[in-house]
């Protein structure tokens, strides 16, 4: 039999109630809780290492308790088998003493009341150590094979250990203490019948310690607590601490299953010596005796309770490494974050960061769009700079082109209505080309959709018209002055010129050359198909204007001649880089 068995930890109801508290939180509203209570990363790290090694532990020390729950089943049923092993020994011990008993019983020295041969036959029959035989009638004893032969036999008034027994009947008796031996004994007795008609008591005795014997040769571990008692539940054989307790009765549990005649069981009890046990009992049959072994509840749990303590400790240890580690990842994740408000406030402050690299992919993503974000606003600032001055630039521009359009257009010898008319048509053309640059924001204006404008309200998407050239984005300066001379090569063209006349038609032509100092952009207005000229015509308004805006705020040339069939205009002026100029 084994000494130790390998068992696992039992979880105590307090701990049940409290795992199925902790498993409630979890599966409640327990993110609201952590919401509200852990506002930092680090705090959140910490509940995630709980939350993830808590219900492996739990896990774990449940599969612990249902390896205890099955070894404790291994445990009882490896008593109960050795019990009934145990009780079949006894019974086989009885069993030869019940041999000895029917043979002797029947012997005609005994039937003859020949009790000198009898005790001369018992002698030589006794095989079992520590057993003799023993023979009384009414008055007292006849036989008694453990003294020598002849001496005087005590004689025995009472009549009680009799009571019961009938001829022929084999009965196993209780412990008692022999009157010659003054030990304790158990006797398997008999009545019989002789020749003459009288009874006589005859007893094959054994001393307990024969019994204690049948317990020692089972070889049970030091540790183990092996037990007999008889029917009244007295303790006949004991495998610890015999002398103490022999004669003595059994624990009142054990009493209460004796009284109940239960053949078999197994249930905690707390030994004679006081010592807390597993126990299984097993009756026999025949001799209504029980045989009990216990092992210390101490030795079932050690392992046990050592397999809960490497479970605390490993617990502890991954909770404790758990607990480093999220801090130290919450370090690694609070400083890079506490880095990126600080960015924040620079970009705020409207100040050049340069986002380091975190080793996080997140982190460096916003430390990225941070930087761009900063670089973005200090452009939109140095943008927003340059258009409040070129505002202001323009601004003045177009009050003073206002102011010469006015002073143009009230010239001494010009009729009001004529110098209103005039004045109102050019801040319409005016008007125009700045809606022309709204819609780009002021960044400029595209040459081609100049012309279309001014041609719209005439001549647009007709045969009359024909533009030739490369897409060019005229800057902002450079559009106003130059929608206004379109405006006024239009108004020109319409009034005297090609559009006047539905076979006439207008050409305009124009492309980009690079110099040495950028871009010139070359325009060729040719008007072919309108009134003859007879003469040449004065120079108006329009060719001032023209001459004005062309050759001093564009520092451009103009030459304007007056053909047969339209005015020819080309126009040249620098307008930067060509290859952003052209398409």
């Amino acid at each position: 039999m084994p000494s130790t068995f390998h068992q696992f930890t039992v979880f105590r109801a307090g701990e049940d109630q409290s795992v199925r508290k902790s498993l409630a939180f979890f599966g409640g509203g327990w993110w609201k809780v952590a919401r509200s209570h852990l506002p930092s990363v680090r705090s959140r790290l910490l509940l995630l290492t709980l939350v993830l090694l808590l219900p492996a532990l739990a896990a774990a020390g449940l599969l612990v308790y249902a390896g205890y729950r099955h070894d404790r089943h291994e445990v009882e049923k490896h008593l109960q088998e050795t019990t009934r092993a145990l009780s079949l020994v006894v019974d086989r011990q009885f069993g030869q003493a019940e041999a000895l008993l029917w043979a002797l019983s029947t012997s005609p020295q005994l039937l003859d009341k020949d009790y000198a041969a009898f005790d001369v036959r018992a002698r030589a029959a006794i095989r079992i150590p520590g057993a003799w035989v023993s023979v009384a009638d009414d008055r007292g004893q006849v036989v008694n094979t453990l003294l020598p032969p002849g001496s005087p036999l005590p004689i025995i008034e009472s009549k009680d250990h009799r009571k019961g027994l009938t001829v022929g009947m084999v009965r196993v008796s209780n412990l008692f203490t022999g009157f010659v031996a003054k030990r304790f004994a158990v006797g398997i007795d008999t009545l019989v019948t002789t020749r003459d008609g009288s009874e006589l008591y005859i007893t094959v005795n054994m001393l307990a310690e024969t019994v204690s014997r049948i317990l020692a040769d089972q070889g049970l571990p030091p540790t183990w607590i092996g037990t007999i008692v008889d029917r009244n539940g007295t303790v006949v054989a004991r495998s610890r601490d015999a002398d103490r307790f022999v004669s003595k009765p059994a624990t009142p549990d054990t009493l209460t299953r004796i009284q109940a005649s239960l053949g078999q069981g197994a249930y905690e009890s707390v030994s004679l010596d006081g010592v807390p046990t597993l126990l299984a009992l097993s009756r026999s049959p025949g001799s209504g005796w029980s045989t009990i072994v216990a092992v210390p509840r101490s030795e079932i749990t050690a392992a046990a309770w050592r397999s809960a303590l490497y479970l605390a400790l490993a617990g502890g240890l991954l909770l404790a490494l758990g607990v480093v580690m999220a801090w130290q990842v919450g370090r690694s994740i609070a400083g890079p974050v506490k880095g990126l408000a600080s960015l924040a406030q620079h970009v705020g402050r409207g100040e050049p960061i340069t986002a380091p690299a975190s080793g996080l992919v997140e982190i460096d993503r916003v430390g990225d769009a941070l930087a761009l974000a900063s670089t973005q606003l200090l452009e939109a600032d140095r943008r927003q700079k340059l258009l409040i001055d070129e505002l202001n630039h323009r601004v003045k521009n177009t009050l003073a082109t206002v102011q010469s359009l006015a002073w143009q257009a009230a010239r001494p010898g010009v009729p009001p209505q004529a110098a209103q008319e005039r004045f109102q048509q050019r801040l319409l053309a005016l008007s125009r080309t700045h809606n022309l640059l709204n819609e780009t924001l002021w960044e400029g204006a595209s040459l081609r959709s100049l012309l279309d404008a001014e041609f719209e309200p005439y001549a647009a998407q007709s045969p009359q018209t024909r533009l030739n050239g490369p897409e060019v984005d005229l800057p902002a300066r450079l559009a106003v002055v130059l929608g206004m001379a379109f405006h006024e090569l239009t108004t020109n063209a319409v009034k005297y010129g090609a559009l006047a006349r539905a076979s006439g038609r207008v050409q305009v032509d124009w492309k980009v050359d690079e110099s040495g100092e950028g871009a010139v952009l070359t325009l060729d207005w040719c008007e072919l198909g309108g009134p003859v000229l007879e003469a040449q015509p004065s120079p108006g308004f329009g060719s001032r204007l023209l001459q004005q805006t062309i050759t001093h705020e564009l520092a451009g040339q103009l030459d304007i001649r007056f053909e047969r069939e339209g005015v020819c205009c080309t126009i040249i002026v620098p307008v930067g880089s060509k290859e952003r100029q052209a398409a």
